[in-house]
């Protein structure tokens, strides 16, 4: 959820929702966003996608999110000879998510049975050997603010412990 709206990437363009208006738009992206992340980084519209050879991720930012120009804020170029090395493996289906707290960011991405955090100077900082854990790039954003599209309705079992 950004400026009201949700965002997410279809094809070659980003597709946004107003849920105070319930109206749906298109936006211009930066690149073709086909599997690209949508995030919101440092209170900016922000974007990553890997390039076509899975060796770097490009993080771009909504530097005017009104007239929809971006602006590449980083190339992490990840070492990929190193961890099919290190951790004896080579899997081209990576998964990633970027996020940002406090200017901060946070590269994950799932190699392997791996999950392995990468610096935006693309060294690897930690990694944890998950196998059988399933990822999503789901996230999900803590909030004790209601959402006013959620109408409380009497007697709705979402309404009822242990949901609330």
């Amino acid at each position: 959820m950004f400026h009201g709206s949700l965002h997410w990437c279809i094809h070659n363009m980003i597709i946004v929702f107003d849920t105070t208006a319930e109206s749906f738009r298109q936006m211009r992206a930066p690149v073709d966003p086909d599997g690209a992340d949508i995030f919101e980084m440092d209170g900016t519209l922000s974007m990553s996608i890997f390039n076509d050879a899975a060796t770097s991720i490009d993080i771009w930012m909504a530097r005017d999110y009104e007239s929809e120009v971006w602006a590449l804020k980083y190339r992490v170029k990840l070492p990929v000879g190193k961890l099919t090395s290190q951790f004896r493996i080579f899997d081209e289906f990576w998964w990633l998510v970027v996020m940002s707290s406090e200017g901060d960011v946070l590269v994950l991405v799932k190699f392997g049975a791996w999950v392995l955090q990468i610096d935006v100077d693309g060294k690897l900082v930690a990694s944890i050997h998950c196998g059988g854990l399933r990822t999503t790039r789901l996230r999900f954003k803590q909030t004790l603010v209601s959402l006013t599209f959620f109408p409380t309705l009497e007697g709705y079992v979402v309404n009822a412990p242990p949901f609330i």
